[in-house]
């Protein structure tokens, strides 16, 4: 593995779009709102998103990472951004998580030591590639339901 693949992984590259235009013109306050049926709003699943892609470049950084004691602890208390501001920054706080990744994935792929199981900095990076291609993937699709998939300035999506 190499840090073209990482980057490629990270945005999505011949797999689906790209992860980084996943919250692309969408109004704050439709990323708040919940289909029928559906577990997620958009802004609950960017809350998650960032809780365990920060989680992930700490342990990157060899600091210690303590895992949350409920699983409820990555999920926003509301479905909803309370402000225009709190969506936005939601959303720097993905893509600048996303170049930290990058950044990683110039680094020794191979340097182990990560946590108790010997894993490797490519290990770790693989888990992030994999949660956020998942979540992308239900970003889109709750994108589509509420009505705002493609983004409007985007057509190629």
């Amino acid at each position: 593995m190499t840090e073209i693949f990482f980057h490629r992984g990270l945005h999505g590259a011949s797999a689906h779009v790209d992860t980084a235009s996943i919250f692309e013109g969408l109004d704050w306050q439709a990323a708040g709102k919940k289909p029928d049926n559906c577990p997620h709003s958009v802004w609950e699943l960017l809350f998650h998103m960032n809780y365990w892609q920060d989680f992930m470049l700490v342990y990157l950084k060899n600091k210690t990472v303590k895992d949350p004691v409920h699983p409820e602890e990555s999920w926003p208390a509301d479905p909803a951004p309370q402000t225009r501001e709190m969506w936005e920054s939601g959303v720097e706080r993905f893509l600048q998580g996303l170049k930290a990744g990058e950044e990683e994935a110039a680094k020794d792929l191979s340097e182990p030591g990560y946590g108790k199981s010997g894993r490797t900095r490519a290990d770790l990076l693989m888990v992030l590639v994999n949660h956020n291609s998942y979540h992308a993937g239900q970003v889109v699709t709750v994108r589509s339901l509420i009505g705002s998939w493609p983004p409007q300035n985007d057509a190629e999506s």
